[in-house]
């Protein structure tokens, strides 16, 4: 305790050379928690949007369905096979079919994807209950209010839409917007043209085929009826979601290191002023009979209390930042359908206690370190070479 009272006091003599450490030192620990913060936030909204909207308890593929070949989607389409046509039946799990087709708003030709669900379905948050039966000739769609906004078409517009069935026949018709739908997964937005199951399975000649199934978040995997078509868990699915936090991460490493470096730059510069400066006190503080360890104990830990005072400062003027950060989220600066995989449009960052306590520990440790580094010269000092401001 008194070594703890000595180093507290002859930091706090130190003037504005202590502050700087300590304001330099809090703004690594809270860009480095902020950082972590907003690619955790990233990932677990991606996921959580991706579930709500798409993924479900997981998804169950056709042997043809690829995700990353669109130029076959018509191909990708299966008849269910009996043992998956109960689980639809059951509620357990919704179909999804999707198809290839162009629409023509306003003289412009665009290429599409025809993705159809049973009106009636409860598995994803999707505005389904908006598609009705064909009335009058025209087929009831529904389209992504971003995707609206680009074609500038409005609700109750009609354009129309032309397939190519499963017999390779040309084929068109009448398409009305009977809803735009605002949803968070910007996926299922651009380019994708929703209609009832039912009413495509007929336009392109099949029946009872789908491209994957959705089953119910909560449906246990041990229940998954074993046949050709493949399960894909939630987890596989956000693959490339967790491959992007684990890369923006990676690639932050050289800014945390420069960060912590230069944070550990100035400790290190303290302490060899220290040195340099203090060497007659040195010499006296033995001459008293303070031991060579304790006289390194009380400068390694002048050099800690700088991490300790910076994690205070960084809770102080740094813990509203974050808070309200994670209150009123982060606005991406550019579109997000650039970026090619879901993205939320305001990222919320999430900051775990876990985070919190590895930033801490890991600058803390550096401090340390860097603070004992230039100190050890002080087992080799003699107190009469000190007491004449001399190092040994």
């Amino acid at each position: 305790m008194v070594i703890f009272k000595l180093a507290y006091r002859n930091i706090k003599g130190a003037g504005i050379r202590t502050w700087l450490n300590v304001f330099v030192l809090s703004m690594a620990f809270v860009i480095l928690i902020y950082l972590q913060g907003l690619y955790n936030g990233i990932g677990d909204m991606s996921v959580r949007i991706a579930v709500d909207t798409h993924y479900g308890g997981g998804q169950i593929w056709s042997p043809e369905y690829d995700p990353y070949d669109q130029l076959t989607l018509q191909d990708m389409n299966t008849p269910l096979p009996p043992a998956l046509l109960a689980l639809v039946e059951s509620g357990d799990a919704t179909p999804m079919l999707m198809y290839p087709g162009a629409i023509y708003p306003k003289d412009l030709r665009q290429g599409v994807v025809l993705r159809g669900l049973p009106r009636e379905q409860q598995i994803v948050n999707l505005p389904t209950s908006r598609l009705s039966e064909q009335k009058d000739g025209t087929l009831p769609v529904v389209i992504g209010s971003r995707w609206a906004g680009d074609l500038n078409i409005q609700k109750g517009e009609t354009f129309t839409l032309q397939w190519r069935d499963a017999n390779g026949s040309y084929d068109a018709l009448d398409a009305e917007v009977i809803h735009i739908m605002e949803t968070e997964n910007n996926l299922l937005d651009s380019r994708n043209l929703w209609i009832d199951l039912s009413l495509l399975q007929d336009m392109i000649g099949v029946e009872n085929a789908a491209t994957y199934l959705i089953l119910r978040q909560d449906f246990p995997e041990t229940q998954i009826p074993l046949t050709d078509w493949n399960y894909q868990s939630v987890y596989d699915l956000s693959a490339d979601v967790r491959a992007f936090v684990v890369a923006k991460s990676s690639g932050s490493v050289f800014f945390y290191g420069f960060l912590i470096a230069l944070a550990g730059l100035a400790i290190f510069d303290t302490q060899v002023l220290n040195l340099w400066r203090r060497k007659k006190e040195m010499g006296t503080m033995m001459a008293m009979g303070m031991t060579r360890g304790r006289l390194i104990k009380l400068f390694t830990l002048e050099g800690s209390l700088h991490g300790i005072m910076a994690a205070i400062a960084a809770l102080i003027w740094g813990g509203p930042l974050l808070y309200w950060q994670m209150t009123a989220g982060f606005k991406l600066p550019y579109d997000e359908d650039m970026i090619g995989f879901l993205m939320p449009r305001v990222i919320f960052p999430a900051y775990t206690l876990g985070l919190i306590l590895f930033t801490t520990v890991l600058t803390l440790t550096i401090v340390t370190i860097v603070s004992y580094l230039p100190v050890r010269k002080i087992s080799d000092l003699k107190p009469t070479d000190a007491l004449r401001g001399k190092m040994s």
